[in-house]
């Protein structure tokens, strides 16, 4: 029975950087060494009155020919021993470990909020950069790397290239930013970027080819804040994730169902439990009850395993001095037990216009979320356009008397939405929220929406699932969208229609069957979905258009949400604290003036930001990439303020994933701890070539001088 040699491969390899001539001039470095014990020393005759003082020379003299016979040397040994171990060095010897065969990696580097904790000295994101320039270093000379980075967005830092100084002067230049965390977007940009089209391959020629039959190792170095990745190809990328973080070992969002679970609550808050207090929600609004007051509240968070004691703060800026520290008004008591929530609130006159910080004083792992902002301002109507196929209850709610203060509602039909008149009323920004009821436009009009029982316009909303009778499982109370909504898991619906939604939107309300609400951005825009509609078309055309849910008959928070809504969505300002704002997206300007330039003042800009209006009428922010207040100025003494805060409950939740991430619709369980690596061995041998030197320059006046 034979052995199949062309299958086997060597744990050890050579990346040698020299070239065969190079390697034959050494390869006569040996030969000469012995040739030179060999010959034979030609001395000059010297006259002398007595040899006994040449003894050692005499041995010399005993031979009278051209070579002498080889005797033992300890001298000769050392120095081909060193020479050897040189050359060994030079041929690059090293042990693939897993790192092995792939030519082509791809470092994904998560520096979203989250990654900015502190449990791990100095922080998440430089134990990533650490673990990356890891792999840059075991990469071979004809080894290729790329570096991403990715928050919400994934960016290219370096393309494929063999450049390690390169590579590590773009990894260690990475910074951690404060925006939430979307994996697709990652994989997205490396599928793209990793697996070259047949035609560029064939365009290539055969090393091209040879790259696109490659597949791409793919290291996430992430603290694994993110959801499964549902509806998506991995194709020729193998994805390897480096979980970087505290050493606690966190429950997974997909754990297995044989294994066994805690026996009681307390193991499972003990295993989830991080070093992290957050902010999760602020806002302000006028007190009903007392309409010469405003009141600030919001919510905390206590991820710990304990209870904390710590004091909410609540502090005013001043507009004529961006980025002061603040002077304390107020400040509040908190003890928020172990693994759950405290309210608070602040009651103050009506202060006209403000900027307002509240901080929690607790020493935490991620200071980011210890801090939340909100704005004070001109009271502002919201101008809707409301587009129904006869919804009496959703038109009821808008012409309520407390939506009549919110906003100024247009009502008109499907017909009337595809005249002339409303499409450039639509396109121009004539509104600031616009509400579709079971009708789809052609196109999104340049307007925050609202969809109720329709998706929006598009190709990302096109692979959709009709489900009936979908049950209510969860959703984001921390979202202004849905403030003060609690009772939605009473609430009966009978049809839905559930699609994944786009990178970086934001889960509002999660079935059994998939998410039926969410928020996605659009170009500065926002769309809300809400995938049922109060009403239902049967597939029979002469039945009846039915009731589809009870929600607007039986519980009190379908007027809250269409409150709120009017509110985020609609820019309605009470007080100006409703609009939410997320950092590194798209901020929307509505200036109550006629000129063409605004300036902007906020963290992280050096100097005021001027904007020009757009063809809309409004002004569009793209760097408000960090949390804390803003201030838009027009005129001498006209403006309006804006707060951009994280407000995202994943992000503060610093538990880390630890039994595999889902893929489409490949569960990835190669989750590691640490990077992969792959051992060099030529630098211990040249140490070790080093040490032979010495040794033998030791030999060798040891046996001169003694």
């Amino acid at each position: 029975m034979g052995f199949d040699f062309s299958s086997w491969q060597s744990p050890i390899t050579f990346a040698s950087p020299l070239g065969a001539v190079s390697w034959a001039v050494l390869a006569g470095v040996p030969v000469g060494i012995i040739a030179l014990y060999f010959l034979k020393l030609r001395r000059r005759p010297v006259q002398v009155p007595s040899t006994l003082l040449w003894r050692r020379s005499l041995e010399d003299l005993h031979v009278n020919s051209l070579f002498q016979r080889l005797r033992r040397n300890l001298l000769l040994f050392l120095q081909l021993l060193f020479v050897g171990a040189l050359l060994v060095a030079l041929a690059g010897p090293r042990v693939m470990g897993t790192a092995g065969r792939g030519q082509r990696y791809v470092l994904a580097i998560d520096n979203s909020a989250s990654m900015a904790a502190t449990d791990v000295a100095p922080s998440r994101l430089e134990e990533a950069k650490r673990e990356a320039l890891r792999i840059i270093d075991q990469m071979g000379g004809d080894d290729l790397a790329m570096v991403l980075t990715f928050n919400d967005h994934a960016r290219v830092e370096a393309s494929y290239t063999a450049n390690k100084q390169l590579l590590r002067s773009r990894i260690t230049s990475i910074q951690a930013s404060e925006s939430t965390t979307s994996l697709r977007e990652a994989l997205t940009l490396a599928a793209g970027l990793a697996n070259p089209s047949t035609d560029l391959a064939a365009r290539q020629g055969p090393a091209g080819t040879r790259s696109s039959a490659e597949s791409a190792r793919v290291f996430v170095f992430t603290d694994g804040g993110f959801a499964n990745i549902e509806n998506f190809s991995l194709g020729n990328l193998q994805p390897e994730f480096v979980i970087v973080g505290d050493t606690l070992d966190a429950a997974s969002d997909t754990p297995n169902e044989s294994e066994k679970k805690p026996a009681d609550e307390k193991a499972v808050k003990k295993a989830t439990a991080t070093d992290n207090v957050a902010i999760l929600a602020l806002q302000t609004a006028r007190n009903e009850e007392k309409p010469d007051q405003f009141q600030v509240f919001g919510r905390v968070r206590n991820y710990r395993a304990e209870a904390v004691e710590t004091e909410a703060r609540l502090f005013k800026h001043d507009p004529d001095k961006p980025g002061d520290s603040g002077t304390l008004i107020d400040a509040i008591a908190l003890k928020v037990s172990a693994q759950s929530e405290q309210a608070f609130k602040f009651d103050l006159p009506d202060p006209g216009r403000e900027l307002l910080e509240v901080r929690i004083e607790v020493e935490d792992a991620l200071k980011l979320d210890n801090r939340g902002f909100t704005t004070v301002g001109t009271p502002r109507k919201a101008q809707v356009l409301f587009v129904s196929q006869g919804d009496r209850y959703l038109a009821g709610t808008l012409k309520t008397p407390s939506a009549a203060q919110l906003a100024d509602v247009v009502e008109i039909s499907p017909e009337e939405a595809k005249t002339k008149e409303y499409v450039r009323q639509m396109d121009s920004g004539r509104y600031d929220l616009v509400i579709f009821d079971r009708y789809r436009p052609e196109r999104p009009p340049a307007a925050n929406t609202l969809y109720f029982g329709v998706l929006p316009p598009g190709p990302q909303y096109e692979s959709t699932k009709a489900v009936k009778g979908p049950i209510v499982l969860d959703w984001d109370i921390g979202h202004p969208l849905m403030q003060y909504v609690r009772d939605l898991r009473l609430v009966r619906i009978m049809h839905a229609t559930v699609v994944e939604p786009p990178p970086g939107s934001t889960n509002l309300i999660e079935s059994n069957e998939g998410p039926i609400g969410f928020v996605a951005p659009r170009m500065g825009f926002a769309d809300a979905v809400i995938a049922f509609g109060l009403f239902h078309q049967p597939e029979d055309e002469g039945k009846e258009i039915e009731l589809n849910t009870d929600w607007p008959l039986r519980f009190y928070s379908f007027p809250l949400f269409i409150f709120n809504a009017l509110r985020v969505l609609g820019n309605a300002r009470e007080t100006g604290g409703e609009e939410v704002h997320l950092p590194g997206e798209p901020v929307v300007i509505r200036a109550d003036s006629l000129q063409d330039t605004v300036k902007v003042i906020g963290p992280g800009l050096t100097r005021p930001e001027e904007l020009k209006r757009s063809p809309q009428g409004t002004f569009i922010f793209n760097n408000a990439n960090k949390a804390g207040l803003y201030q838009v100025r027009w005129g001498e003494d006209e403006g309006s303020d804006f707060a951009v805060n994280l407000f995202d409950a994943r992000e503060s939740d610093l538990s880390m994933r630890g039994k595999g991430i889902k893929i489409g619709n490949i569960q990835v369980t190669d989750v590691r701890r640490k990077a992969p690596a792959r051992l060099d061995w030529w630098w211990p041998i040249a140490w070790m070539a080093l040490a032979l030197v010495l040794f033998e320059w030791y030999i060798y006046n040891k046996r001169v001088y003694v």
